[in-house]
């Protein structure tokens, strides 16, 4: 099954329904910025075939997301790393978000360090 991550800091604290847009944004930002890719289309079948999931996991808080953000591009995964604009519950260019595009299955192990968001 083809998966797509995303990953919240608890730190700074958002409301559910900021989390829920917070996933959506990073989401929808890193398919549509990889769309382009080969691979992408290549498992298109597969993904009509199967489906595709989308795991939302957690991190401690910025510091841990921005570390996160540099470990995925160690192993060339496929990212965007969400900046929120400030106008609602945390401050102006505050990191909210990290998705990935569409990872293969042999880079899934990689998410296994990170717990699914509570």
């Amino acid at each position: 099954m083809l998966k797509q991550y995303v990953i919240i800091p608890k730190k700074p604290k958002m409301s559910p329904g900021k989390i829920a847009s917070q996933v959506c944004h990073a989401s929808y930002m890193a398919m549509r910025k990889f769309q382009k890719w080969d691979w992408f289309f290549y498992k298109e079948t597969k993904w009509r075939n199967s489906g595709m999931c989308v795991i939302v996991l957690q991190c401690k808080d910025v510091t841990a997301l921005l570390s996160a953000d540099k470990y995925l591009s160690q192993w060339n995964i496929p990212k965007w790393l969400y900046i929120d604009e400030g106008h609602t519950e945390v401050d102006a260019l505050t990191p909210t978000a990290l998705a990935t595009g569409v990872v293969s299955e042999d880079q899934q192990w990689i998410f296994e360090k990170f717990k699914l968001y509570k």
